[in-house]
């Protein structure tokens, strides 16, 4: 099992997350780790309604999807996740996910937020998190597509 890709993006699963990153990346699994969505039956059936054919969909709240990766075997999955907040990242990676790098996509403007990029924009909540990323040695970039020129997010925080 591979994490290919592990995304911060606050519209979870669409079109672009959907088709252009799953696709550049080759994976077979879509994660959504959520701790709202995977216990709203509404949201887990438009979410997997937006999931590629052909694609397995998963979604977790931040416990399951720890022993998920836990309980990983010999599973054969190239797994793209995609989260809602940098903190969930935080605690999948203190509860003993290993992941080498973030990609930040989508985290849009809210009173209080200061942007970074044309589509991240952070709080001090944020900042606090993601230097606390940095120290567990967890790369971030920002990019929108998987086309774009990655942005180092350490450089602009």
């Amino acid at each position: 099992m591979s994490i290919e890709v592990a995304r911060i993006d606050e519209r979870l699963v669409h079109g672009q997350v959907a088709y252009s990153w799953s696709v550049a990346y080759d994976v077979d699994t879509m994660m959504v780790v959520d701790d709202v969505c995977a216990k709203d039956e509404m949201q887990k059936m438009l979410i997997n309604m937006a999931i590629p054919k052909g694609k397995k969909g998963l979604i977790f709240t931040t416990d399951e999807a720890i022993l998920y990766f836990k309980n990983e075997k010999d599973r054969n999955e190239r797994i793209f996740i995609v989260v809602k907040s940098p903190n969930t990242y935080l605690s999948l990676v203190k509860g003993g996910v290993k992941l080498k790098s973030i990609n930040v996509g989508g985290m849009y403007f809210k009173p209080g937020k200061k942007q970074l990029s044309k589509t991240v924009y952070v709080d001090e909540d944020d900042i606090k998190t993601f230097k606390e990323m940095e120290s567990l040695k967890v790369e971030s970039e920002i990019r929108t597509s998987p086309s774009d020129k990655s942005i180092n997010l350490y450089n602009l925080i």
